[in-house]
């Protein structure tokens, strides 16, 4: 995806004793959402250490157009309005334009910059990067820029590897010290979400997520035929592979093609069954 494909990320919370309900009324916004022009794809994620009384909800359409259509529909207003009692407060927004995101868990900040605060944006995360570098579980550091028409606010995302570890950067002194710095070029209020690695193979919208031994099943039926498959050409192009970097390399070309090639048919097509 180019940066023109805009990403949306709304948090709600519930009202409590009503998360059936709730989790029942996401499924037909998300379902509502796939058949809207220009939509990508969509994931729903329900609370956890990251958002622990929220639910978010992530869409991603080809460019700012088809999201504003889907924005300003007839049908989202209306389910807005039937699921306004289900919902404590307003939610938070996020919209940015994003390229496709790596595995890892992922705090994605908004804010808009005042006039001629950028020069000190950059320096501040400058050094954000020369202190993150001393963090263990730390990736990678991402600023996209606003993109007139897509992207209003400047965002930031910062991958790490698990929640720990960015638990223990949200936490720490340096990183309150640097936003101290950053306070007086920001107008208005920070943004910030946090979102978990792969969008899931088995997420299915907002409903329960499937029994841990139908997720295995799943697994095992796709990886079956991957890895015979995989053990095949070895067997014919590189015979004589040592083990290590064989079992590396078929790891690899088999995680990349459950990931983006036959988990993301399959558990649409067993939806039915893993959702029971």
């Amino acid at each position: 995806m180019e940066r023109r494909s805009p990403t949306v990320l709304v948090a709600r919370r519930v009202v409590p004793g009503k998360e059936g309900l709730f989790a029942e009324w996401m499924t037909r916004i998300t379902h509502a959402a796939q058949e809207a022009e220009g939509h990508v794809a969509s994931d729903v994620q329900r609370p956890d250490s990251a958002h622990p009384d929220e639910w978010m909800i992530v869409y991603r359409f080809e460019d700012a157009d088809s999201l504003d259509v889907w924005l300003e529909s007839d049908i989202r207003m209306q389910l807005l309005k039937e699921g306004a009692n289900l919902i404590l407060g307003e939610p938070r927004v996020q919209i940015f334009a994003a390229p496709e995101a790596d595995p890892g868990i992922r705090m994605v900040t908004s804010y808009l910059l005042k006039d001629g605060g950028a020069s000190v944006h950059r320096a501040v995360h400058d050094d954000v990067m020369a202190e993150l570098e001393n963090y263990p579980g730390f990736r990678q550091r991402e600023i996209l820029d606003a993109v007139p028409g897509v992207q209003n606010e400047t965002v930031v995302i910062l991958t790490f590897d698990d929640d720990p570890s960015l638990r223990r950067w949200l936490e720490s002194d340096e990183r309150r010290q640097l936003l101290g710095r950053l306070d007086p070029h920001i107008e208005g209020t920070y943004t910030t979400n946090v979102l978990g690695g792969f969008a899931g193979w088995f997420t299915f919208d907002g409903s329960n997520e499937p029994p841990r031994w139908k997720q295995a099943l799943v697994v095992l039926i796709a990886l079956f035929p991957i890895a015979l498959l995989i053990t095949f050409v070895r067997s014919r192009l590189w015979p004589d592979a040592p083990m290590v970097p064989a079992v590396f390399v078929g790891n690899v070309i088999g995680i990349s093609l459950l990931t983006w090639l036959v988990m993301p048919p399959l558990t649409r097509r067993l939806s039915g069954w893993l959702s029971r």
